[in-house]
């Protein structure tokens, strides 16, 4: 083998190793990273009757996103944990569930990707990244600040009811924070199977509502 002949093999090995080294290293430096919320802030807002008025449901947003400390006060609010259980062992929640088995599990969707709730330790888990807004909600869900999709296990009977005692709560705290909400559906097996594969849930869990929340319109 000639000289040159060694000289290019050896530059195209090193072509071959480097160039999917860096796109490992990009895939990594894109990597989502647990978010420690801030405590809640359990005062102030609006009166509850002024926001049971006010409470509707808007389908527009601005692409804008909320701090920490909203997102802390807006799951918080939506299903957070407010006292320990006085009957059993365990936290108390902002929402009740049937029978108390707390079945709902809160996946939340921003701009910079998807997380999983943990209301006991107030922490935001990181699941997917990237902008998967337009996929899960598409519409106006792809503007919006957050989207809650609440998911439980398929052999959870109640957690239809569950749903909506946590929604419930979001529009409520939207209402009174000046923010618009707006809460759907998931049309079918077909858009269930969807968003489960986007935000890869578990084979045991199945998506059951959105809930888009975000600043209105200017």
């Amino acid at each position: 083998m000639s000289l040159l002949a060694r000289l290019l093999l050896k530059f195209t090995l090193v072509v071959v190793v480097v160039l999917p080294s860096l796109a490992v290293s990009g895939l990594f430096a894109q990597e989502l990273k647990p978010i420690q919320l801030p405590a809640p802030q359990t005062t102030g807002g609006k009166p509850l009757m002024q926001s049971l008025a006010e409470r509707k449901t808007t389908r527009a947003f601005r692409d804008v996103p909320l701090n920490n400390q909203a997102l802390a006060n807006l799951l918080w609010a939506a299903f957070g944990v407010n006292r320990p259980r006085a009957v059993k062992e365990g936290l108390g929640r902002t929402a009740p569930s049937a029978m108390n088995r707390q079945e709902v599990q809160l996946y939340v969707v921003l701009a910079r990707g998807a997380y999983l709730y943990d209301a006991e330790a107030n922490l935001l888990k990181p699941v997917v990244a990237g902008d998967l807004r337009a996929k899960v909600g598409g519409g106006a869900a792809a503007h919006a600040a957050a989207t809650i999709l609440y998911a439980a296990d398929v052999k959870a009977d109640y957690a239809q009811v569950d749903v909506g005692f946590i929604g419930q709560n979001v529009y409520l705290f939207a209402a009174s924070e000046g923010l618009n909400a707006w809460f759907y559906a998931l049309h079918g097996q077909q858009d269930a199977v969807s968003v489960a594969a986007v935000l890869q849930l578990p084979a045991n869990l199945r998506a059951l509502y959105g809930q888009s929340v975000g600043f209105p319109p200017q």
